[in-house]
């Protein structure tokens, strides 16, 4: 029988301060998160209904657990009538992307003058896309098996600059008649996602640590499991623990979400190795999303 927590249509229900995600992660099953107060998703290894309204997709890699409902997506978006969402994806898959939409529209003997290519959105390392005014997404490096992104959503607030601070409004509307740039933007961490990754990318990806909400693979736990983490590109618990030791004042988020666990275990496993090796000060930040 499967075990409960193998169930792609059961995710769990996460409220993180402001922010309520719905999440569901088992490695080689299926990966994705739903924000619908953001209207956006990171990875679509199932397509939920509820997924469907939500207009930007963020894909972290190509590999089927968190890929392979992407064009379920879009598919259904349409035949509800919705106008089409964009995927966010790394720039490097753009071509196979595109080729299994054609791919499906051969496959369903759709006619050329009723086929629309899905609103596939490139992007590399570095780059970012604006949510609205205020909310800005950024992508950077993941270290794995494919080229792989993640993904920071920044809160972008403008700041007086230190020298302009004790001016009145007044005088501030004058510097702005006359072109004088008084403000600075503020990009803060709100929440980011990692889809798969070896540890590397958190010694990298410094400003990580600074989101509210990180979402964080760990896939395996077992000691004897380790060179096969480092093989198939996927972050190991004993690397984590190595990683806090070596850098404890890095991961500074107020949730952690810990995710992508190997199809192997049993729930009760995770739960009891992570309670049992994982810092205290690190746990009391920590969701366990099983």
């Amino acid at each position: 029988m499967t075990a409960p927590h193998h169930n792609p249509g059961h995710p769990i229900q996460l409220q993180l301060g402001q922010e309520s995600i719905t999440a569901f992660s088992i490695s080689g099953l299926a990966t994705y998160a739903l924000v619908p107060g953001l209207n956006c998703a990171f990875d679509m290894g199932e397509c939920l209904l509820d997924a469907v309204p939500l207009e930007r997709v963020f894909l972290t890699h190509a590999h089927g657990d968190h890929s392979r409902c992407l064009l379920r997506h879009e598919s259904l978006r349409r035949l509800l009538g919705m106008g089409p969402a964009t995927y966010y994806i790394p720039r490097q898959t753009l071509e196979g992307f595109r080729g299994l939409a054609l791919a499906w529209k051969a496959l369903e003997n759709v006619r050329e003058a009723n086929f629309e290519m899905p609103r596939f959105a490139p992007l590399a390392a570095g780059e970012s896309v604006w949510l609205n005014r205020q909310l800005a997404a950024r992508a950077f490096a993941v270290s794995h098996t494919l080229p792989s992104l993640g993904y920071t959503l920044f809160d972008v607030r403008k700041k007086l600059k230190p020298e302009f601070q004790a001016r009145t409004g007044p005088e501030l509307a004058q510097l702005r008649r006359q072109g004088v740039p008084f403000e600075e933007e503020q990009w803060l961490p709100r929440l980011t996602f990692i889809g798969d990754s070896t540890i590397d990318t958190l010694y990298r990806e410094r400003h990580i640590g600074q989101s509210r909400i990180l979402f964080l693979e760990l896939t395996y736990l077992m000691e004897e499991e380790r060179e096969l983490a480092r093989k198939r590109g996927h972050t190991h618990l004993d690397d984590l623990l190595a990683f806090l030791q070596e850098c404890p004042d890095v991961l500074q988020n107020e949730h952690i979400v810990l995710k992508h666990f190997s199809m192997r275990y049993e729930r009760r496993l995770i739960l009891s190795v992570l309670k049992a090796r994982l810092p205290k000060t690190l746990l009391d930040r920590v969701h366990i999303l099983i």
